[in-house]
C-alpha cells in the first residue's frame, strides 16, 4: 500500500545492522555534525532532549511498534517508564505515581533509521491525520523552550548593555561623525551578514548549514531556512503565527533536525503525557509564569522595535544628545568661524559693489569732469597725484585768475595716469634758488575709499612757509592718516611770489574786471570749485570741506574766509601759525609801489611782462620783498607804511580788511541767533609757543646764559624802550627757550590773539609741549601731530599727539572744538588740552604798543 505499508512494517535488528553498514547518507552526516557541535559548544539556550533516555543506546533491538486503536478511534501511545519498561496508561494503581519533571516529560527526538526520511509532501498525502495527534502538545512544549530562549536573550541584552556602559566613551571625532547618523538595528546587521554568507555559498552548503541549526554563542536565533523548515512548514501553516521574533513553527527555533516519524512519535508521547492524570508538581504555575514572562518580553520587544522604527526628528536627536565641554567648545568654534566668514564675505562684497576694481592689484580709476584718472594704492589708501584742476597759467593766462577746464579740447584722451605727482609751482627757496614751473595748477587726492556710499570729510591742505616759497613745505597728505581717520586729503599747488601776487596798473587794465593781484587766492577758489564737482567720485563729501593752512598758507586761509566768493565752497577752516598782518593797502597804492619792477624789466605794458621768462621775473624782484623780520624788533626796522605786502585789497576777492569782515559777521550772527557765542566756529586759529626758533638764532651762542639773554634784549628796540628788566622778570628769561618765547609772543601769538578778540566765536590754541634739548614747541609741532609725523619719545609727548589729533579731527567731523566754552576760548595744549581765559603776557605787549605794530607779515 505504498508508503503507509512500508512505514508500518517493523524493522528487524538484522535489517538495521545491514543498513548501518552502508554508506551514511546526507541526513546522517548532518546529524553527526550536529552531535559534534553540541558536544563541542554546549549552550544553555539549546533545545533539551525530547526523552530522558534519548542519549543512551538500548542494549536490545527496538521493539516493533504495533499501533492499537481504541474503540473511540483514538490512538494510544505507550509512555516509557523510568526503568525503560512501558507502563499502561489506562491501569490505575498498577504502580506508584511518579513525579515527572519538565525534562522527563519532554520527548527527545529519536534516531532516524536509514531510509526513514520522508518528504513532507508524501507524508501528508499518504498518512491520514488522526484527531488529537499530539502536535499541539509538541508545539506548546516548544513554546516553553522559546520563552526560555527569549528570556535568556533579554538577559543577555541587559548584560550587553551593562558591558557597553562600562566601556570607555568613544572619541570626540567619532562622536562628531555619528552625531546625526542613526545606527541600524543589530538584527538588520545580522540579517545582512547572513544574506552575504548565503549568497557566497552553494545550495548544498545552505541546506547543510540550515539543517545543523547550531545554537549561537550570543543567544541570537539564526534566520536560515533549510531542510528542517521545509519539513515543519506544513504543520506550522496549520497553526496561528506568534509575534515572537524567532518563529519556532517556521523552523527558526533551536530544535534539532528530526524525521517525521520521530516528530510523530514525540507528539504522541507528549500528547499522552499531557493527557495523563498525573500530578503537575507546580508545572501549571510554571507554565503560566512562563507565558506571562513571554508576553512581557514580546511586548517589550515590540515596543523597542516600534521605537526603533519610529522616525525621530532632528530636534529630538539634538535634545537627546549629551554635549560635553569639548563638544560645546568645538561647536562654538565652528559657529565663530562661520560668523567670521560671513563678516569677511559681507565686507568684501560691499567693498566690491561700491568700489571699482583694481588693476594689477594696485591701480584704481576714478571719474573727473575732464576724463578718467588712474591712481595707485599707497599705504592702505589710494593716491591720485597730479590731477589738473585749472587751465595752465601760461601766455595770455599769466597773471589772470584761475580758470576751470570747461572745454573738451583742454581735456585728455583715455585715462590719465596720476601716479607720481607733478612739479610744484615756481618758487624761491630760503637759500635764494628758484625751482618749479609755471604750468603747475595740479592737485593731489589721497582717499581711503573710491566709492559713492558713505562720503567722507575733505581736508584741503594749503601749505607754504612764506608767500614766495617753499610750498607745500611739511603740509603733505598722509595716506596712513587718511585711512585711520576716514578723511580725504586734497593738496593743491598754487602760484607764489610775483606770479601769484603781482599788482600792476598795466595788468589791471588788461583784465576784466579791472583788477590785479591775489592770483594765488583765485587758484584756491578754483580748487574748491573742482572739489564741489568731482570729490564725490573719490568718496568725498562736498558738504564737509575743511581748509587747513600752515604758516603763509594759514595767512591765505584767514584772508579767504572773509571773502564772499567762498560762500558755499567750504564748511570750516583751521589756520596754524598765520600772520596777523592782513592787506590794508588799497589796489592803487599797491600798484604804485610795484612800478619799479616794470622799470627793471624795461616793460611798458602787460604783453611785455607776459613775454618775460620766469628767471628774469625772479631776478627783477626786489630783495626787500623777501626779507621778513623773525627776530626781536630792531630800531631800524621799517614801519608798516613802508614795508611790502603781497596781499592786496583787489576789490574782487578781498573787498575790505579782514577785521571789518569779522566785525560784520559777528554782528550778523548776534542779531540772527541772539548770541554769537552759540554759533559753531567757521575758523580756528593756533600757534606754537616757540615758533620764532631758527637754527641761525640758536647758533649765536653755544649756551644761552642769563647774561647773554640780557645783553641780547638790551640791544633791541625793547632795550631802547627800557623794558629789559621788566621783560626778564616776567618771562624769567635766563635761557634760550625764554628768549624764543618772547619773540614768538611779539611776532605771532599776541597779534593773533588781538584778532581773535574781534571774533567771539573763534577759538585759539597755543602748543606748549616741548621737545629736544631745549624743550621747544617749534612751528611745525601742531601740524606734525595732526598728520601723524610727530615722533613722541615720552609719555607727555604721546599724550600731546593724542590731544592735538582729538582737537583737529573732532572739529573736522563735528564742527566744534572740545575743551572750549564761551568763557575759555584760549586753549593751552601741553600734554593735555586745557582751556583758559586769556594769554597772560599779551595784555602787556598790547599796552606797550609792541603788538600788533611789529607783527610778522608773512
Amino acid at each position: 500500500m505504498g508508503e503507509l505499508e512500508e512505514k508500518e512494517t517493523p524493522q528487524t535488528e538484522t535489517t538495521a545492522t545491514q543498513e548501518t553498514l552502508d554508506e551514511p547518507k546526507e541526513t546522517d552526516k548532518m546529524l553527526d555534525k550536529k552531535d559534534e557541535a553540541k558536544e563541542k559548544t554546549p549552550s544553555p539556550q539549546s533545545s533539551k532532549p525530547a526523552t530522558p533516555n534519548a542519549g543512551k543506546k538500548s542494549p536490545t533491538p527496538q521493539a516493533e511498534q504495533q499501533p492499537t486503536e481504541a474503540k473511540s478511534g483514538e490512538e494510544i501511545i505507550d509512555i516509557p517508564a523510568e526503568n525503560g519498561s512501558k507502563s499502561n496508561g489506562g491501569a490505575a494503581g498498577d504502580s506508584e505515581e511518579k513525579k515527572i519533571s519538565k525534562e522527563e516529560r519532554e520527548v527527545k527526538p529519536k534516531k532516524i533509521p536509514i531510509g526513514g526520511l520522508k518528504l513532507p509532501g508524501f507524508f501528508m498525502k499518504n498518512k491520514p491525520k488522526a484527531e488529537g495527534d499530539g502536535a499541539e502538545g509538541e508545539l506548546l512544549e516548544k513554546d516553553k523552550e522559546q520563552e526560555q530562549d527569549e528570556e535568556k536573550g533579554a538577559n543577555g541584552d541587559a548584560a550587553a548593555k551593562a558591558e557597553e556602559a562600562q566601556k570607555p566613551r568613544a572619541g570626540l571625532g567619532q562622536r562628531l561623525r555619528n552625531f546625526f547618523v542613526r545606527k541600524p538595528a543589530a538584527e538588520k546587521d545580522q540579517k545582512e551578514q547572513e544574506k552575504k554568507q548565503l549568497s557566497n555559498g552553494d545550495a548544498d552548503a545552505k541546506s547543510e548549514a540550515t539543517a545543523e541549526a547550531a545554537p549561537a554563542e550570543d543567544g541570537d536565533v539564526p534566520t536560515k531556512r533549510g531542510l528542517l523548515n521545509a519539513i515543519k512548514l506544513p504543520i506550522a501553516n496549520m497553526l496561528p503565527k506568534k509575534k515572537s521574533g524567532d518563529d519556532v513553527e517556521l523552523g527558526l527555533g533551536k530544535a534539532g533536525l528530526a524525521s517525521m516519524e520521530t516528530l510523530d512519535d514525540s507528539l504522541k508521547d507528549q500528547d499522552t503525557v499531557d493527557r495523563a492524570p498525573l500530578k503537575s508538581n507546580g508545572a501549571d504555575e510554571l507554565k503560566s509564569e512562563l507565558k506571562d514572562e513571554k508576553l512581557a518580553a514580546e511586548q517589550k520587544l515590540a515596543a523597542e522595535e516600534e521605537e526603533r522604527e519610529r522616525p525621530v526628528s532632528l530636534w529630538c536627536r539634538l535634545r537627546g544628545y549629551k554635549c560635553s565641554v569639548d563638544d560645546a567648545l568645538i561647536v562654538f568654534g565652528i559657529l565663530l568661524f562661520l560668523l567670521l566668514l560671513g563678516v569677511i564675505g559681507y565686507v568684501l562684497t560691499h567693498e566690491t559693489l561700491t568700489s571699482p576694481p583694481l588693476r594689477e592689484g594696485r591701480y584704481i580709476s576714478a571719474v573727473t569732469s575732464c576724463g578718467m584718472v588712474e591712481g595707485v594704492k599707497e599705504d592702505g589708501a589710494f593716491a591720485f597725484r597730479g590731477i589738473p584742476y585749472a587751465k595752465a597759467p601760461l601766455d595770455e593766462l599769466r597773471w589772470q585768475p584761475a580758470q576751470l577746464i570747461d572745454n573738451i579740447e583742454d581735456c585728455w584722451n583715455g585715462t590719465l595716469q596720476t601716479h607720481n605727482g607733478s612739479t610744484v609751482c615756481t618758487q624761491r627757496l630760503g637759500n635764494g634758488t628758484t625751482i618749479g614751473e609755471e604750468n603747475c595748477l595740479y592737485l593731489d587726492v589721497v582717499t581711503p575709499h573710491v566709492r559713492y556710499t558713505n562720503p567722507l570729510p575733505v581736508v584741503v591742505l594749503i601749505g607754504a612757509e612764506s608767500l614766495v616759497g617753499p610750498s607745500p613745505g611739511i603740509l603733505r597728505p598722509s595716506a596712513r592718516y587718511s585711512r585711520s581717520h576716514d578723511v580725504i586729503f586734497v593738496r593743491p599747488n598754487f602760484r607764489l611770489g610775483v606770479f601769484g601776487f603781482l599788482a600792476l596798473d598795466a595788468l589791471s587794465k588788461d583784465a576784466n574786471p579791472h583788477s590785479s593781484g591775489n592770483y594765488a587766492l583765485s587758484d584756491i577758489i578754483a580748487v574748491l570749485k573742482w572739489i564741489q564737482l568731482n570729490i564725490v567720485h573719490f568718496g568725498g563729501d562736498a558738504k564737509s570741506v575743511t581748509l587747513l593752512g600752515h604758516r603763509a598758507g594759514a595767512t591765505l586761509v584767514s584772508a579767504l574766509v572773509t571773502s564772499k566768493q567762498l560762500d558755499g565752497l567750504y564748511t570750516r577752516a583751521w589756520a596754524s601759525s598765520a600772520s596777523a598782518v592782513y592787506p590794508g593797502k588799497a589796489l592803487q597804492e599797491s600798484e604804485r609801489m610795484n612800478t619799479n619792477l616794470m622799470a627793471t624789466l624795461d616793460c611798458q605794458d602787460a604783453a611785455c611782462l607776459r613775454e618775460a621768462s620766469s628767471e628774469k621775473l625772479w631776478a627783477a624782484t626786489p630783495d626787500t620783498w623777501f626779507n621778513f623780520p623773525v627776530d626781536l624788533p630792531k630800531q631800524q626796522e621799517q614801519t608798516n607804511a613802508s614795508r611790502h605786502e603781497w596781499l592786496v585789497l583787489d576789490g574782487v576777492i578781498l573787498k575790505q580788511h579782514p577785521t571789518e569782515s569779522w566785525k560784520q559777521a559777528t554782528a550778523a550772527a548776534a542779531s540772527a541767533v541772539g548770541s554769537s557765542q552759540s554759533q559753531k566756529p567757521k575758523l580756528v586759529m593756533g600757534a606754537t609757543a616757540h615758533e620764532a626758533h631758527t637754527p641761525k638764532l640758536r647758533e649765536l651762542h653755544a649756551n644761552w646764559t642769563a647774561e647773554e639773554v640780557r645783553e641780547y634784549l638790551q640791544a633791541s628796540q625793547l632795550g631802547a624802550m627800557g623794558l629789559t628788566d621788566e621783560i626778564i622778570k616776567r618771562y624769567n628769561a635766563t635761557n634760550y627757550a625764554a628768549l624764543v618765547a618772547i619773540i614768538t609772543d611779539i611776532r605771532t601769538v599776541c597779534p593773533l590773539i588781538a584778532n581773535v578778540r574781534l571774533q567771539p566765536s573763534v577759538p585759539m590754541y597755543v602748543v606748549t609741549q616741548g621737545e629736544g634739548e631745549d624743550q621747544l614747541a617749534t612751528v611745525d609741532a601742531d601740524v606734525q601731530a595732526i598728520l601723524g609725523r610727530y615722533e613722541p619719545h615720552t609719555v607727555e609727548q604721546r599724550r600731546f599727539v593724542s590731544a592735538m589729533q582729538q582737537l583737529f579731527y573732532y572739529y573736522v567731523s563735528h564742527g566744534t572744538v572740545q575743551s572750549v566754552d564761551s568763557r575759555r576760548r584760549f586753549i593751552i595744549v601741553g600734554q593735555d588740552a586745557v582751556g583758559q581765559l586769556d594769554h597772560e603776557h599779551c595784555n602787556y605787549w598790547i599796552d606797550k604798543d609792541i603788538v600788533p605794530r611789529y607783527a610778522r607779515t608773512d
